[in-house]
């Protein structure tokens, strides 16, 4: 083999055995940067910036050219005094602020598109928060049944050996031989779960949702005291969330329609300006005057029930809807948000109880048993029931700790974090 393929190869496997496992802050910061979202929303600024300053300026000026008073009988240009080349240039201009007015409410949209930005970012972050700590339950499980594989295989041996020496019956042996096939049928279950979850994991990160994860939990503080703070109203917090400002900005755009309607209650004008130039002579042989002319023309509303009126009220009767949808926006993420409180704060009772009773007696109760067993006043059903016990009660431990951080996750979406 090639000296220097041997050496790069040994360098790929140390390089690969020192790489540090992805965080979960190392994943969020990946997966925002890789997201195609986030260029989609910076053509869309870009494209009501653009409508904004589009919508702001005056209409094409017209140039028109022209032939007047053209007599028929010789269609000659120098025969009738009145007959004139004229060349003129017209302008058109809106009703009172309406260019301004618009260019005002495609910059808000820009705004709004900004908001809706961050708020992608933080569902992004939310929900790929949430299948990181699923994750890391399928993997934690994994470890836990090999642990308790390997504390059940010690018995396993001493019943065989017991068994080989006539003390106990074979099918004590048969039970124990299955109950450790059984560990890797969940070992097993859990490694097919973490799979699909990392393939899920994959359209955030790409390939890296393969590679090792850390298993460190974050340090989030500042959400577990606001969680344990005693309310149920969060209109103070949840009036600042990006999602809440985006539908603000709904409303300031309908106030911006709400003046526009009321501008076309103005007159809008034209200016027009026309040169004329004549080939006549006058009588004396001299060359006649070329005319100017200029004309402003002026439309008049007077007739608004039927348009100007009912542009106004579908304006006022659209702010109505948007205000009506924030609050029906705020409503829904403030009980949102209760519930992920609600679900944090029962979880974190829960894992308390865990913790100070649950996991110590089911230990307690194992090893009492298994001493019972050994001292032939227990029959092994009871062991395994003891050990499946307390799998079952340290499984749910580990997944009670998923569930806090997860409903930790969905409350640092409402605290925009």
């Amino acid at each position: 083999m090639n000296p220097r393929i041997l050496i790069g190869c040994v360098m790929l496997f140390t390089v690969k055995s020192i790489a540090q496992p992805l965080r979960l802050s190392e994943a969020e910061h990946l997966a925002l940067s890789q997201d195609p979202a986030a260029e989609m929303y910076l053509n869309q600024q870009q494209q009501y910036a653009a409508q904004a300053l589009a919508k702001s300026q005056l209409p094409d000026p017209m140039v028109k050219l022209g032939l007047g008073n053209l007599p028929t009988d010789s269609f000659t240009l120098d025969q009738d005094p009145m007959t004139q080349v004229s060349i003129g240039v017209a302008q058109q201009f809106s009703r009172g602020d309406t260019l301004q007015l618009n260019a005002q409410r495609f910059e808000q949209q820009g705004e709004q598109s900004e908001l809706l930005a961050i708020n992608r970012q933080l569902e992004l972050k939310r929900a790929l928060r949430n299948t990181w700590f699923d994750i890391n339950f399928a993997h934690q499980a994994q470890q836990l049944i090999q642990q308790n594989q390997s504390l059940f295989k010690q018995n396993v041996d001493y019943v065989r050996s017991q068994f080989e020496l006539g003390y106990k019956q074979s099918q004590d042996l048969i039970k124990a031989e299955l109950q450790l096939n059984k560990f890797d049928e969940q070992i097993a279950a859990f490694a097919q779960q973490e799979q699909a979850l990392r393939g899920r994991l994959a359209a955030w990160l790409g390939e890296q949702a393969f590679e090792p994860l850390s298993s460190d939990l974050p340090s989030w503080q500042d959400s577990e005291a606001y969680a344990l703070e005693t309310q149920y109203q969060h209109y103070s917090l949840l009036s600042q969330h990006p999602k809440v400002l985006a539908a603000q900005k709904n409303i300031d755009v309908a106030d911006k329609q709400i003046a526009i309607a009321n501008e076309a209650y103005k007159p809008a004008f034209k200016l027009e300006l026309a040169y004329g130039h004549r080939r006549a002579e006058e009588m004396d042989g001299s060359r006649r005057s070329d005319l100017l002319s200029g004309f402003v023309t002026m439309d008049v509303p007077l007739f608004t029930d039927k348009r100007q009126d009912q542009s106004l009220i579908a304006a006022q009767r659209g702010k109505g809807m948007k205000r009506a949808e924030k609050e029906l926006l705020m409503n829904n993420m403030n009980g949102q948000l209760n519930g992920a409180i609600a679900r944090y704060s029962n979880t974190h009772a829960r894992l308390q109880r865990y913790q100070n009773t649950l996991l110590q007696q089911a230990k307690q109760n194992t090893a009492a048993v298994l001493q019972g067993y050994q001292s032939n006043s227990n029959d092994f059903a009871r062991v395994i029931e003891a050990y499946m016990d307390e799998l079952a009660l340290t499984l749910e431990y580990q997944q009670l700790i998923s569930i806090k951080y997860k409903a930790l996750a969905d409350l640092r979406y409402y605290q925009a974090k």
